[in-house]
């Protein structure tokens, strides 16, 4: 686990600068660090957070990407909520087409965005909420990888034209926008990361660049619905069929 911590601290500090409390938003803005301890809240949720406050309603629920009606294995269950984070069992079919389950943890930040850290294998996503209908609610998410070059087959693997991809949009305060508005790279250059070796999954000489190519569409539906709400269906393919 302290490797792991290591490599998310160092190695996408360039990307996510989350050591020290060094996350930045949308707007530029710092974003407390995910370790840190925070109190537990009652299920109703003391927070301004639009994710936390859907969550504290629809604590089990399904998932789907533009299916309107529920389907096996769509589910997902709540397992922790604070005023911080979220914790999930989510169901899915592996390639035996079973069901299966996985452990998802969601840091809560600001009113409408929580993220989520895949240590292991150097991948991080951030949601913001797009609507909040009360028993459903349709949310972006921005995917972040850890690449070897900044090329556009990053993002398209038929793509033959053998270009790369922009630099990444900046905050105010020169910190890297997980947001961003097209597909792009940002390179991995901070001293501390080139100074910094160890145990880890990925390294940074060799998958030098953090990468973004465009956003997805969930919607989160409660438990009591066995149909998309149609606000729900509405803003969701509104967004997914905008260019």
């Amino acid at each position: 686990i302290e490797a792991m911590t290591e490599l998310f601290n160092v190695a996408v500090a360039a990307l996510l600068l989350i050591a020290a409390g060094q996350w930045c938003d949308a707007d530029g803005n710092k974003i407390d660090n995910p370790t840190e301890q925070q109190s537990a809240v009652e299920p109703g949720c003391d927070t301004n957070n639009s994710f936390c406050k859907f969550f504290a309603l629809n604590r089990n629920g399904w998932i789907t990407e533009g299916n309107r009606t529920r389907r096996n294995c769509s589910w997902y269950k709540n397992t922790n909520l604070t005023g911080a984070l979220v914790e999930f069992d989510t169901g899915f079919k592996n390639w035996e087409n079973r069901c299966r389950s996985y452990k998802s943890t969601f840091n809560f930040q600001g009113n409408d965005t929580m993220f989520e850290i895949h240590q292991v294998l150097g991948t991080a996503e951030f949601f913001r909420m797009v609507l909040n209908d009360q028993n459903c609610a349709v949310v972006e998410r921005r995917h972040w990888d850890q690449c070897s070059d900044n090329k556009t087959t990053n993002c398209d693997r038929q793509d033959k034209t053998g270009g790369v991809l922009p630099v990444c949009e900046m905050s105010k305060d020169q910190k890297p926008n997980p947001f961003q508005t097209k597909p792009c790279c940002h390179a991995n250059t901070t001293e501390e990361t080139q100074q910094k070796r160890g145990h880890r999954v990925f390294y940074p000489d060799k998958n030098p660049f953090y990468c973004y190519c465009k956003p997805s569409y969930k919607i989160y539906v409660g438990d009591s619905v066995q149909t998309v709400p149609p606000a729900c269906v509405e803003a969701y393919e509104k967004r997914k069929n905008s260019k």
